[in-house]
């Protein structure tokens, strides 16, 4: 393993030769990557490691990177392994198998407490030591697979009014922030010093991509006034499930690609390998245009996605619909696509903070295949 100016480095090769480079510092937790990196590395080991083969390896690393992606999500920030709990483990494991079968979560569950062992020694909490050793308490037995339990009424009235309301929030922020980038372009002396200082930022912010640096404001907060990020995903994402009515992996990748037809709908075109059942087949929804609601019809939804992610989209340089400000991309530009692995602990965080609570008096689970399920059986109810 060696370092670089940002996190470790691990470095493998193959029986076939073949060498791969695993750099941990584009994940999230930045004080869990050395040990994981460690703990990566001896399951690489040449001589005493398990793993031979390129897929085996990046199967590993695959799963540090959704698990830093998680913990990267939580209210409360680990600072160092020992941070960890049996309750991110078995929150990871709940999260992970809403949109996973329970064969594919149990490999990884069993996978991650394989890299837990080859830690530092000294470097686990002894409680998740002690799980760890018992992998089976996570990992299974699976049980067998049901049929999608619905939302109540309640509960599900409950993720859309409180997704509507905080989308709304969102939309009201981003055209505030338009109008004053206009106003600062076409008429500036219509607008207040103050006003004047921040459509400067604003301006800064479209023109290059990057946020500058605001004394005594976080820098997510800036981003926000331009560009969607994380903190805007959830709502918009339980709304985009509800109102389209697409699989989770269908959703987060829709494209930018569209038609809006001359009677008034919008038609898009799945990926064939996002829509194995249907093929290309394009999906066609309603647009009701001006004077409604676009948070309440799907085709006025996509649309206004679409033009809420645009400048994000252009800074990225993706085709993939839903992209964002993270402050972490390959290209540098801080924009980068949004990922299904990334939704789903954003998903129950949201839930978790605006106290919603499921019928039997627990913490709201927010399940993407329990979401869509559920509106499609109101919309055919």
């Amino acid at each position: 393993m060696s370092e670089n100016t940002a996190g470790p480095v691990v470095r493998f090769r193959a029986l076939d030769g073949r060498e791969r480079t695993y750099d941990f510092s584009p994940l999230p937790c930045p004080p869990l990557h050395a040990p994981l990196a460690t703990a990566l590395e001896a399951r690489l080991a040449p001589d005493t490691g398990s793993l031979r083969t390129l897929a085996a390896a990046d199967t590993y690393f695959g799963t540090i990177r959704r698990f830093l992606a998680f913990l990267g999500m939580q209210d409360q920030p680990l600072t160092c392994l020992d941070d960890l709990r049996p309750g991110h483990l078995y929150t990871y494991r709940d999260v992970e198998g809403a949109t996973r079968s329970a064969a594919g979560i149990g490999r990884e569950l069993a996978q991650l407490c394989r890299l837990l062992q080859d830690a530092p020694y000294g470097s686990l909490h002894s409680s998740v030591w002690d799980l760890i050793k018992a992998s089976r308490k996570i990992t299974g037995p699976q049980p067998p697979q049901n049929r999608v339990q619905l939302y109540s009424h309640r509960e599900y009235t409950a993720l859309l009014q409180t997704a509507r309301t905080d989308a709304a929030e969102t939309v009201a922020r981003l055209a505030a922030s338009e109008e004053l980038l206009a106003a600062l372009r076409t008429a500036p002396s219509t607008l207040s010093e103050e006003d004047q200082d921040t459509a400067r930022l604003l301006d800064v912010m479209d023109r290059t991509g990057r946020i500058p640096h605001v004394e005594g404001r976080r820098t997510q907060d800036t981003a926000r006034l331009l560009f969607l990020t994380l903190a805007d995903a959830a709502p918009l994402f339980v709304l985009a499930l509800a109102l389209g009515r697409l699989r989770a992996n269908e959703t987060t990748l829709l494209p930018t690609t569209h038609t809006v037809t001359g009677d008034g709908a919008v038609v898009v075109r799945l990926d064939e390998h996002m829509n194995m059942k249907t093929g290309t087949a394009p999906v066609r929804w309603e647009v009701r245009g001006e004077g409604h609601d676009p948070l309440d019809c799907v085709g006025d939804f996509y649309l206004l996605l679409h033009r809420l992610t645009a400048r994000s989209r252009r800074l990225s340089g993706s085709p993939q619909l839903w992209n964002l400000w993270t402050g972490r991309s390959a290209n540098l530009s801080g924009h980068t696509p949004l990922s299904r692995h990334t939704v789903a602990p954003l998903l129950n965080t949201w839930a978790h903070r605006h106290h919603l609570t499921a019928d039997d008096g627990n913490p709201l689970t927010v399940q993407m295949p329990r979401l869509r399920t559920t509106a499609r059986a109101q919309a055919h109810g």
